[in-house]
């Protein structure tokens, strides 16, 4: 594909020129500027830095075109911030009403170590991922997020192990509370859940980083 003749002629007729004045400007025959806009050769790269500093460009401008402005506000991602936001309002509200009952049935009533320690992982956690899709998708509205495809692809599986794995520490939870005698507790979960910094980590820092590696990782154009 010729696509830096293609921006030698885009370039050269945005600014007016006839092949024959580009020609006359750079020191070389019409035929010449010809081949280069036909495919038929192409300029080397003094050249090319001779022909962005007339054109006033950026010489990836000739070798790979103007990149298109970023488009702001799209509906997608205004989308997910909302949907995301909702999510994370809830777990808020949910924070005020609802934890401090289980607290208060813990501590006095002596009964819901299992629900005040599910709502830690499932509830905090999902507002933190969605907490972390938000802020992401909330600075894609202005700024251009999108990744390199190999980058990308990288980031969406960091994404995906961490949300697997905290998905399995809430697995061992339940198997663990309603299954005692089949599981009787798993050296992961308990070593987590032994140490308020690993309970920080994975209740909170785990899910973060999960919703931003999902929402760059997510394939976008």
């Amino acid at each position: 594909m010729n696509v830096v003749g293609k921006n030698i002629k885009k370039l050269r007729i945005s600014q007016g020129m006839t092949q024959e004045e580009l020609a006359e400007k750079m020191f070389v025959t019409r035929q010449t500027i010809s081949n280069w806009e036909n495919g038929k050769s192409q300029p080397d790269l003094e050249t090319l830095s001779n022909m962005s500093s007339l054109f006033a460009v950026d010489p990836s401008v000739l070798i790979y075109g103007v990149k298109k402005a970023y488009p702001r506000f799209q509906k997608k991602y205004v989308i997910v911030a909302a949907i995301s936001l909702c999510i994370v309002i809830l777990t808020v509200i949910l924070e005020f009403t609802l934890y401090p009952k289980l607290v208060d049935n813990f501590l006095f009533m002596y009964y819901g170590a299992f629900e005040l320690t599910l709502y830690s992982m499932a509830v905090r956690s999902l507002g933190f991922l969605a907490l972390g899709v938000f802020l992401v998708s909330l600075l894609s509205l202005w700024v251009d997020t999108r990744l390199e495809k190999n980058v990308r692809i990288v980031i969406l599986i960091i994404g995906i192990l961490l949300l697997v794995f905290s998905l399995w520490l809430l697995i061992e939870l339940i198997l663990i509370y309603r299954a005692p005698q089949v599981f009787p507790g798993f050296i992961l979960f308990s070593s987590v859940f032994n140490s308020q910094y690993l309970r920080t980590v994975f209740i909170v820092v785990l899910p973060l980083l999960a919703g931003v590696g999902l929402f760059l990782g997510w394939k976008r154009k």
